[in-house]
């Protein structure tokens, strides 16, 4: 089924399990799926001979390791490791192809042996108050669209009363002169083409 219209940046997941025996069963479900699917991945950056050349190299030294030999682990995970390096350049070209054509990104994936997993754009917060130096908040807002100028507020007692600080034409600005160690609150507002615009839900900070 394709994914459409998804506000969420598609990554293609490779799921590894920790176990060494279920990890084999997945890198060969994965070698396999791509290799049905030659047309699909007509140049994968591991040439299917190889990689499955790797992942028989782990199947006989996992299989070394039964016998308790010594140094046999240091091998197998030496084994592991490579296929672990295969798999990842096998996912970075199946996600360059996704990223090409993301309205077929979940057939894709399904074709290699992977899967999808959705991550949510970073939202940006509208107002941010972090210190800017002792006894000064920087305060940074999201810009509104149209926004003229944004009138900034803080409050020392939890909003019930408010200080207003001088208004600028950026969506920042620096409060200086506060008492370093006071939580305080504080809100903006943007101005627009239309007038003062509500004031924005306050955020709470510590002067440092």
């Amino acid at each position: 089924m394709a994914i459409k219209n998804t506000p969420h940046k598609i990554i293609v997941a490779l799921k590894l399990p920790k176990a060494v025996a279920d990890f084999i069963i997945r890198a060969s479900a994965i070698h396999d799926a791509m290799s049905k699917s030659s047309t699909t991945y007509p140049s994968p950056p591991v040439a299917m001979p190889v990689f499955a050349a790797h992942i028989a190299d782990l199947v006989a030294k996992q299989v070394t390791v039964q016998t308790r030999t010594a140094g046999a682990a240091a091998d197998r995970d030496a084994a592991r490791k490579l296929v672990v390096t295969d798999l990842g350049q096998q996912q970075g070209y199946v996600q360059r192809l996704v990223n090409a054509d993301p309205a077929n990104a979940e057939s894709l994936a399904q074709d290699a042996g992977m899967s999808l997993r959705k991550v949510a754009p970073y939202a940006k917060p509208p107002l941010v108050a972090k210190p800017a130096f002792a006894g000064a908040m920087r305060l940074i807002a999201k810009a509104t669209k149209g926004g003229r100028a944004y009138d900034w507020q803080y409050s020392a007692d939890g909003g019930r009363t408010w200080v207003s600080v001088p208004s600028c034409t950026s969506a920042n600005t620096v409060i200086s002169g506060l008492q370093v160690g006071a939580l305080l609150s504080f809100r903006h507002r943007a101005i627009t083409k239309d007038g003062p615009q509500d004031w924005g839900h306050p955020v709470s900070a510590t002067v440092t």
